[in-house]
């Protein structure tokens, strides 16, 4: 993408974000923006668990205009739902909400959150969720936590063919405070890694006692052939390019013949969120990768947190950094948090 084509992507793409809840005993307060099919306002729907439902859009979002500068009408683009309990099925577990009238052909790019009030109990401190959230604001690390349980979910059907039931071991790479890793040790099959202590010792005395801290560099403890699934949420969006070079040859080690390596990256969806400079996409379209900076989520004086960054990467980046043979690769656009892109890699042999 060059930098002049950013709008047309922008409205073509027509990404958007549930980004806040309320919830109480009468009702669901749903709140995000969304950007309208090439700026067409009439094809804007919302529908909860598959049925059509009102919404309030146009509402003023200033907040976003130091995000997408470059559309003039961005600043109306705010949507609010609110969902009457009655409205809901008693028996449903979860509410989907998405923007078209089949969620499973949207799945992707949904957002799920469950109604089961226990999952908004015994959530980590407010520091360890904003260092992996960005925010401490416990409705929405459960929405996309959730999220990315079910979308985790989708990948295992859609690549293996069974229910995670079915799979054994699976791997959390980059569990952080246990986001999306919460949802999965219910079925107790799940191992999850962090170099965060912090965040490992409260899983360890919340989740399991299958969570151990990672080493800066590779290799982890595991054998070769180990795990059936590996997922990490939201990882490389923080190394810097040889760091996912050494870390992928890790992962790719200790996976099973058959399974799947699941992890998201910043790519395009994603860059046009970060209001990068023309040079930046410039030298993006060059090198195939973009270190923007350090991050500093894990505090600025962590040792952790000296080799985080934050980055942006052209899928096919990855051609030089997945050179093993017996490998399946590919892509899914727009995912996590619904702007991360997902790099799949089977193990065929």
């Amino acid at each position: 993408m060059n930098f002049d084509d950013r709008e047309s992507f922008f409205l073509s793409s027509a990404p958007w974000c549930l980004d806040h809840m309320e919830i109480n005993h009468s009702e669901l307060i749903l709140s995000g923006w969304v950007v309208p099919k090439d700026g067409d306002w009439n094809s804007v729907e919302f529908f909860i668990n598959d049925k059509p439902y009102e919404f309030e859009f146009r509402l003023k979002r200033s907040d976003l205009l130091n995000v997408f500068p470059f559309w003039r009408g961005v600043s109306e683009i705010g949507f609010q739902i609110k969902l009457k309990r009655e409205f809901l099925d008693p028996n449903d577990k979860m509410v989907i909400l998405s923007r078209g009238p089949n969620w499973k052909n949207s799945r992707y790019s949904n957002y799920y959150f469950p109604l089961n009030e226990s999952y908004y109990q015994n959530l980590p401190p407010a520091n360890l969720r904003i260092q992996v959230h960005g925010s401490d604001s416990i409705s929405s690390f459960v929405l996309e936590g959730f999220s990315a349980y079910n979308k985790i979910n989708f990948f295992i059907e859609e690549y293996l063919e069974k229910s995670f039931e079915q799979v054994f071991p699976v791997l959390d790479w980059g569990c952080g405070c246990g986001r999306v890793s919460k949802y999965f040790f219910e079925k107790s099959n799940v191992f999850g890694v962090d170099i965060n202590k912090g965040a490992v010792d409260w899983c360890h005395q919340n989740l399991s006692p299958k969570f151990s801290v990672s080493e800066l560099n590779p290799p982890l403890s595991f054998p070769e052939n180990y795990f059936e699934v590996i997922y990490g949420v939201s990882i490389l969006t923080h190394l810097s390019f040889e760091d996912q070079r050494s870390w992928i040859k890790e992962l790719i080690r200790i996976i099973k013949k058959g399974g799947i390596i699941i992890l998201s990256y910043h790519g395009f969806n994603s860059l046009i969120r970060f209001n990068l400079p023309e040079e930046s996409f410039s030298q993006l379209n060059k090198t195939k990768y973009l270190n923007i900076g350090k991050s500093d989520s894990l505090g600025k004086d962590s040792k952790v947190g000296s080799k985080y960054y934050d980055s942006v990467q052209l899928a096919s980046s990855f051609d030089e950094i997945i050179s093993e043979s017996g490998l399946e690769v590919s892509f899914h656009s727009g995912v996590f948090g619904n702007h991360q892109d997902v790099l799949i890699i089977k193990k065929l042999k």
